[in-house]
């Protein structure tokens, strides 16, 4: 149930409660009012014609009391009066409701209520009577049924009132913050990190959410560290090769460089030197880049990613590592160049990752395959697969929590995977593996395809 209903249920609980003790309160005194009310009436008419009773009663007894008593009484409105002494018993009566110490009120097989009040008379020293005062209770009775009636239409009233105010105000003021707080934290665990406060009032639900807001923030700072030494960690991998890679070069040009100083080259010589002293050159600096690029700390926005670029790039990279290894690195790639949006440094971190993970698969050398391809559903594809020792059944579920590693010590934190996997979620992506000790390890790697892919597919139809 949700909250606000609660709220409205608590509330008209305790409105219910409320009215029902104030309601009752009300008929128990107007009860208590009434009774002593025609108590005191009865005793009023009793005095009022005591006088009479003893007169009659002195000249003929109890049956001259009784005609008195309707003579007396014949022109009096309201109340009926009569005599009743110890041989009388009382009228035909079917059930006692309620008793006073002087009142009774009855009621008889039609369901018609009368009270009767009784005022004892002393006629001598040995007779005595009663005046039984009766009177219907016909317009008290129609008091309390209204009383309930106008006490029910108030409850129902301040129900709906209160309902309505509730309503509204428990979806405006709760219901609808409560909602972008459980988006919010639904997109922290989706890997969306670094939020903003999505509710900016004073109360405890805007202190909610910028506790939230500033946990996803350290969140983000801490993930953004750990990927950064992440990083590291490879470029500390690769080293050794990029020294051998930068070596050739280097003694190339030194070599070209030595023939020009010589001065025995024709001039035309000289500029072939030159031309392979700044093609090594390039080639170096292309090198120094993709390492910067690789191990740059800070996010860039997203923008339109060239996949076939980056795994390109990725590959040249990690060639040092897969040819030292004895492995071999293949692509392939579409004709069609495939976009998504992103940060290039973050998704080549992913298949670096991958990479590195397949080379320590096939310590004895083995096949690395990259795949790019578009779906039908306009998703793209990226497959690493490795023909290394594969992944026990136990451990394929396990292979993306934190920390966890089927490594040696000192070979692996378990933090490749994860990191990898973090990364793909941030990108609205999945990531999938799939995995046979016979036959090797396939992570397939899900990305939606960017705008960028459906605009060049317009100019290519033009």
């Amino acid at each position: 149930m949700k909250l606000a209903a609660k709220l409205i249920l608590v509330f008209l609980f305790g409105v219910f409660a409320i009215v029902s003790v104030f309601t009752w309160q009300t008929l128990r005194r107007q009860n208590d009012w009434e009774v002593e009310r025609r108590t005191a009436h009865a005793s009023d008419i009793a005095d009022a014609l005591t006088p009479t009773i003893k007169q009659a009663y002195e000249e003929g007894g109890t049956i001259t009391v009784k005609r008195a008593l309707e003579v007396s009484t014949r022109q009096l409105d309201g109340p009926e009066v009569r005599w009743v002494d110890g041989k009388d018993t009382s009228s035909q009566l079917t059930q006692t409701t309620s008793r006073e110490t002087s009142s009774i009120s009855i009621t008889d097989a039609n369901g018609n209520r009368k009270a009767y009040s009784y005022i004892p008379i002393p006629l001598g020293e040995s007779d005595s009577g009663t005046v039984e005062v009766s009177e219907p209770l016909e317009k008290q009775d129609a008091f309390t049924r209204g009383a309930v009636v106008r006490s029910l239409m108030s409850l129902l009233g301040v129900a709906a009132f209160s309902g309505v105010v509730i309503y509204f105000g428990g979806i405006q003021l709760i219901g609808k913050p409560l909602n972008r707080l459980v988006v919010q934290v639904k997109q922290i665990g989706e890997g969306q990190l670094d939020q903003t406060p999505v509710v900016t009032s004073h109360d405890e639900l805007g202190r909610l959410a910028i506790a939230i807001s500033e946990m996803s923030r350290r969140i983000h700072q801490q993930l953004n560290t750990i990927r950064h030494t992440n990083r590291l960690g490879t470029i500390g991998t690769l080293s050794a090769g990029i020294a051998h890679e930068l070596g050739t070069p280097l003694n190339v040009i030194s070599g070209r460089a030595g023939l020009i100083k010589s001065g025995k080259l024709t001039t035309e010589e000289i500029v072939q030197s030159a031309e392979t002293i700044q093609s090594e050159a390039n080639r170096m600096t292309t090198i120094i880049r993709q390492l910067l690029d690789f191990s740059r700390q800070k996010s860039a926005p997203y923008s339109s990613i060239d996949l076939n670029g980056v795994i390109h790039r990725t590959c040249d990279l990690m060639q040092t590592l897969t040819e030292k290894a004895n492995i071999q690195l293949a692509t392939n790639l579409p004709a069609e160049t495939l976009y998504i949006d992103g940060d290039v440094a973050q998704i080549q971190q992913v298949l670096s990752n991958l990479i590195t993970n397949a080379i320590a698969a096939m310590p004895n050398g083995g096949m690395i395959t990259i795949n790019l391809l578009k779906t039908s559903h306009d998703d793209i594809h990226i497959q690493v697969i490795d023909s290394g020792v594969g992944i026990e059944l136990a451990d394929v579920n396990q292979v993306f929590e934190p920390f966890y590693t089927t490594k040696d010590v000192g070979q692996g934190t378990g933090l490749g995977l994860s990191i990898a996997y973090g990364i793909v979620r941030e990108h609205s992506g999945d990531i999938q593996v799939s995995s046979n000790p016979e036959t090797g390890t396939t992570f397939t790697i899900t990305f939606p395809a960017s705008d960028s892919n459906s605009a060049i597919q317009e100019v290519n139809k033009s």
